[in-house]
């Protein structure tokens, strides 16, 4: 799915084509690369590829920008399809930096096609690829959030509304507070603590009795 979406993407053009070509020619380097932990729906989703050119990689270029800025920004709200559809490729690049790094020649192309801004291949091989080097996958969460209600456009004064899906896509391990946060704890609080301290006198008070 990866490799034949990046070798679409380049058929665009006689000498992208030749590329496309050579590039499907040769050994991939992620054939030994184990199956990536994110699920892969079956259906494709549906995506608005306003502002783009409407052509065979406008597709890809929607996709390309939120692989982008998760790896830039590692968190981001988006519409509920484009977070399904976005997260496959997000974790293969990120499986491709841990695993091969920056000097196997299919990973820089990829990286090179993936992360158009400048610096961000920095981030994802230095920052990003050593925080799973010893963390198992999946290497990114998707979380659903509560439909958003927003305003369409205005017609004879009536206000025209639509109800969309909201998900949040992340890189496991960013600097923000969790989606979901851990259970609270209580121990420290007084009472807690006062009942912690009789129940231990207690069960002291009970081995004494049985020496």
């Amino acid at each position: 799915l990866f490799e034949a979406s990046v070798e679409m993407s380049r058929s665009v053009g006689g000498s992208v084509c030749s590329l496309a070509r050579s590039f499907s020619s040769r050994p991939l380097s992620n054939a030994t690369l184990p199956a990536i932990k994110a699920s892969i729906g079956h259906i494709p989703q549906k995506l608005k590829t306003n502002g783009i050119e409407p052509n065979r990689r406008a597709r890809l270029e929607v996709l390309r920008k939120i692989v982008t800025r998760l790896v830039r920004e590692e968190r981001a709200e988006l519409q509920w399809n484009r977070a399904v559809e976005a997260r496959p490729y997000l974790e293969r690049l990120i499986q491709l930096a841990v695993e091969k790094g920056p000097s196997d020649e299919y990973t820089a192309e990829m990286v090179e096609w993936w992360l158009p801004e400048p610096a961000l291949d920095y981030k994802l091989f230095e920052v990003i690829a050593p925080r799973f080097v010893d963390r198992p996958a999946p290497f990114t969460g998707l979380y659903r959030l509560p439909s958003q209600r927003l305003e369409q456009f205005i017609q004879n004064k009536r206000i025209f509304w639509k109800r969309y899906d909201i998900g949040v896509l992340e890189i496991e391990g960013n600097p923000f507070p969790a989606v979901v946060p851990s259970p609270p704890t209580h121990s420290h609080l007084l009472l807690n603590q006062l009942l912690k301290k009789s129940l231990q006198a207690r069960l002291a008070t009970l081995e004494t009795k049985k020496e």
